[in-house]
């Protein structure tokens, strides 16, 4: 019988960390021989057919090549020395079929799921390879160093002797736990937060369990998104009180004074934390804006345990009514918060327009404000809505003028204006009562337009300042992704004349499908064709926007790479060298971006767990729809009348065979050639909303066929 690559690995990994290859084949001589003696009474030596020999030299040179390229064992003239035990340590990255990958020097080592013991997703393990076929080195996890997660979401599954039974919930693969009946017994169905243990128990990892709650409890869907997304926890690290919190001398020095300025903060309706405030002045042929950001660099020093906190964490995450902020909250909602009445330190940014909207000048300050009045959206837009004579009135509407201006030209430069409804979580205490289509309201667009012009006039200050920093970076649409736009919008009549300006283009195909039943699928489609923004230290630009130049400076209390851009833009203040290095820069920003992707799964996650909730109670029920996709599994749904999507499986469409057609985003029956498109409106009935798989599936309703 040939010899394997896993015998030959073993056989290596016996051997002194030097050795040559006739050490190999004397001791794979020596282990052929033992082998052959089944009986000691009976010694039988089998002769290698010059065929199986071949074979077993060529899978020696095979084996020990993949070793030696990839790092595991290196060559020093006739000698072969082990670089390592075969072992090393990294982070497991488990896929739906409960098999993992792990990295070794850019190479991908295959863990098969009976031998991840007990490891889970982006847990840190010790590995040891065993085998090399098919050009991948398999592995085992002999050691888990540390768990991604402390705690993990359970439900139980099942009861057996002694032990209640679980399935591990919002991981890859099908994870089975058990734990040890003590106090509580839970009914089957109920979740639980559970602690991995390293043992197993008939075959399953044994857990602890922290505490039992029902599918009903809606307390614990912000612990269970938490869970999923691997979110921080408090800063239980940061116990300063507001009194002994004090900034460093160098910030106090060279602050302008704006606290004689009129200035206003318009935010949502709970907002606790005001990163931004906004003055007007108006000239003959030209408008100064001002645009104050709150100064948390003068708080957080670089290289702080407070600022690689802040760096891990990247971002604020924003789940229904509840957050978990960037930053503690004494400095987020209370000392870097621009409130109403108080003063607070600022990086303000004074931008001069002339009468057509260009810029014409920046100037960019350490400050000091005292916001006169803090507005909330509906305030401001109700005061929009009606002239007042007070001065925050009357700022308001010079404000909203000016705001409008920069909007149109915007537009006019390319700027491509998606008409995508948000949704709003209505809450009854901490119960959801309904997700409703958020109105976009004029205040939101003044808030916009003040701080996108912010964002434009720093990056290019920067940019042309030579001072290194990070860019907000989104890059053209692709050829391939153009193309296909083009063939859907083919699909609905639509034509497209793309040319050098593909913004434009696509901006006047906008502007033809308002008001158009299918004008969110439209905008929907032309946002999944757009590349991803991303933070990055080289300045492409960002196409969505229309901007050459573009950062993210408005928002350094709940962003970590505006944060990053005050520190960079302070340094062109004070002409000194920038504070970081572009390799710095760009490692920033693959983190930020990163943390940015999490942030945005768990809030859409939050919503989808909202939106189970609300259907769960309205099983069986008709709907009106859109269809917003197409895949040969089935079609994306949403709602005409509350912003939910599903699915329409179709194993759930049984009056033909179907089948979709890509080039025409259409799903096609075989039988009776009934088409289902891409922007389509039709009618289905809900049958499940499922809280643990946050899944929600409807059936169609086909005209004259009884439920």
């Amino acid at each position: 019988m040939p010899v394997s690559s896993k015998k030959i690995i073993s056989l290596i990994d016996e051997l002194p960390s030097h050795f040559t290859k006739n050490d190999l084949n004397r001791k794979l001589i020596h282990a052929t021989e033992e082998n052959s003696l089944p009986n000691r009474n009976v010694r039988r030596k089998k002769k290698k057919t010059a065929e199986t020999a071949s074979r077993d030299i060529s899978r020696i040179e095979e084996t020990l090549n993949a070793l030696i390229s990839s790092g595991f064992i290196q060559k020093d003239k006739k000698h072969l020395i082990k670089a390592a035990k075969f072992t090393f340590e990294g982070k497991i990255k488990v896929n739906r079929s409960g098999d993992s990958l792990i990295k070794y020097n850019d190479l991908d080592i295959v863990i098969h799921r009976e031998d991840t013991n007990n490891a889970q997703n982006d847990d840190t393990v010790t590995i040891k390879i065993y085998d090399y076929r098919k050009g991948f080195f398999s592995g085992r996890v002999i050691k888990v160093s540390a768990r991604s997660k402390e705690s993990n979401i359970a439900r139980v599954t099942g009861k057996s002797g002694n032990l209640i039974l679980f399935r591990l919930l919002d991981v890859q693969g099908d994870v089975s736990l058990c734990a040890q009946k003590r106090g509580i017994i839970p009914e089957i169905g109920d979740f639980a937060t559970v602690a991995l243990m390293d043992n197993r128990i008939s075959g399953m990892t044994e857990c602890k369990v922290l505490e039992y709650f029902s599918e009903s409890d809606e307390s614990y869907d912000f612990i269970r998104i938490k869970n999923r997304h691997s979110l921080p926890d408090d800063h239980e690290y940061f116990k300063e009180t507001p009194e002994n919190i004090t900034v460093p001398e160098n910030e106090l020095l060279n602050r302008k004074d704006y606290t004689k300025l009129f200035t206003i903060t318009i935010d949502g309706d709970y907002a606790k934390d005001f990163d931004d405030a906004i003055s007007i002045k108006e000239y003959k042929n030209s408008t100064k804006i001002y645009v104050h950001i709150a100064d948390v660099s003068a708080y957080v020093s670089i290289g702080t345990r407070l600022d690689q906190e802040a760096f891990l964490r990247g971002t604020s995450y924003y789940l229904g009514n509840r957050v978990i902020p960037m930053l503690p909250e004494v400095l987020s909602n209370d000392l870097c918060s621009l409130k109403e009445g108080v003063k607070r330190y600022t990086l303000t940014a004074e931008m001069n327009f002339d009468d057509k909207g260009n810029l014409t000048k920046l100037e960019a300050f350490r400050g000091i404000i005292k916001v006169n009045k803090r507005l909330t959206y509906n305030i401001a837009e109700q005061m929009l809505n009606k002239k007042q004579w007070n001065q925050a009135s009357i700022t308001l509407h010079k404000m909203m003028k000016f705001a409008n201006l920069l909007n149109a030209k915007r537009v006019q430069d390319g700027r491509l204006d998606l008409n995508l409804t948000d949704e709003e979580i209505v809450y009854d205490g901490n119960k959801v009562k309904e997700i409703k289509f958020a109105k976009r309201l004029k205040s939101q667009t003044l808030i916009e337009e003040f701080m996108l012009s912010a964002n434009e006039a720093v990056s290019k200050s920067l940019k042309e300042n030579s001072i290194p920093t990070l860019y907000r970076v989104h890059e053209k649409i692709s050829d391939e992704n153009l193309a296909a736009l083009k063939k859907f919008l083919q699909v609905l009549n639509i034509k497209i004349n793309i040319s050098d300006a593909p913004g434009k283009a696509i901006q006047e195909i906008l502007h033809k499908v308002s008001g158009k039943p299918y004008e969110q699928v439209v905008n929907l489609v032309v946002l999944k064709s757009m590349m991803q923004a991303f933070y990055g230290a080289v300045p492409l630009g960002h196409f969505g926007l229309g901007f050459l130049d573009y950062t993210h400076f408005t928002s350094p209390i709940r962003r970590y790479p505006d944060l990053i851009v005050h520190r960079c833009l302070k340094s062109l203040i004070d002409s000194k060298p920038g504070p970081y290095k572009i390799e710095e820069l760009i490692a920033i920003g693959e983190k930020s971006s990163t943390m940015e992707r999490i942030a945005q799964k768990a809030e859409r996650d939050i919503i989808k767990m909202k939106s189970c909730r609300l259907m769960k109670n309205r099983i069986g029920e008709e709907f009106e729809v859109i269809i917003s996709g197409v895949t040969k599994f089935g079609m994306f749904v949403s709602l005409l009348e509350m912003p939910i999507e599903g699915m329409v499986p179709l194993r759930n469409i049984t009056d033909d065979y179907y089948i979709l057609k890509e080039d025409d985003f259409t799903i096609i029956g075989r039988k009776y050639n009934r088409r289902y498109r891409l922007g389509d409106k039709i009618k289905v009935r809900l049958i499940t909303a499922d809280i643990e798989t946050l899944r929600i599936d409807f059936e169609l309703v086909v005209a004259g066929k009884k439920k």
